[in-house]
């Protein structure tokens, strides 16, 4: 996309939960921007470009039945919905946390995204993503997200062009498959705020938060790339016998 509009708007205050974490319509928990009520909103508007992919729906769903694979997506489903409860006003209104085989996209985005940064130049924390999945889809919108001219060099909608993109990818995955922090990273059995993490950190595919639509949270390395045990765990991990 070589022209993207964004506007964002501010419509109130919060801490230390996100939004996603509270109750669906519930604003308890927000504070309003001013004592008396405004019929305006601050907001900014960003003109930008960027990339949009989509996994293949038919192995995706193959992949995520996977007994491993499921075994480990319950893991951070559960613990997400516990993080849920505990910050929600009303804990049986918590909507139901997503389900494989779409949430089970999120991790390689940050990793595309970190590698984008060391291969076109972009500071990672200038990208960031907007995720499309359900159940029955898996999809993923990476866009600058500044106001400079970062925003407009053109070279993210370059970093899409079908050949360079493979490349990117499968250097991206090759470069997950290692962390600094291993085997401690690889081998943990929750991590990131409330467990909401398994095999994930600073080091490998955490992203600036600004950058990450969920807020670093439903990553797990090992659904990317497998595990010394089980390398046949991961998705990508036909692109590392390659």
């Amino acid at each position: 996309m070589k022209k993207l509009r964004e506007v964002r708007a501010l419509k109130a205050f919060t801490r230390l939960a996100d939004p996603n974490s509270t109750n669906e319509g519930n604003e308890g928990n927000e504070a309003a921007l001013s004592a008396s009520e405004l019929t305006w909103l601050p907001a900014m508007e960003v003109r930008s470009e960027g990339v949009f992919l989509r996994l293949v729906d038919e192995r995706l769903d193959a992949w995520s039945r996977a007994t491993a694979v499921a075994a480990r997506a319950e893991r951070i489903r559960t613990a997400r919905r516990r993080v849920m409860e505990q910050r929600a006003a009303d804990p049986t209104r918590v909507p139901p946390s997503p389900a494989p085989p779409g949430w089970c996209c999120s991790t390689p985005w940050p990793v595309l995204i970190n590698e984008w940064s060391l291969d076109a130049g972009y500071p990672a924390a200038a990208l960031r993503e907007r995720l499309y999945a359900d159940d029955d889809m898996a999809g993923i919108l990476v866009y600058t997200a500044t106001s400079d001219s970062v925003g407009s060099l053109g070279g993210l909608v370059a970093q899409g062009e079908p050949d360079r993109l493979a490349r990117t990818i499968r250097s991206a995955v090759r470069r997950a498959e290692w962390c600094s922090s291993d085997p401690l990273c690889v081998e943990s059995e929750a991590s990131g705020t409330g467990g909401t993490n398994l095999a994930a950190c600073h080091a490998c595919v955490m992203l600036p938060e600004t950058s990450c639509e969920h807020n670093n949270s439903l990553l797990d390395r090992a659904l990317l790339v497998g595990t010394p045990d089980d390398p046949h765990l991961g998705f990508f991990a036909n692109v590392l016998e390659q």
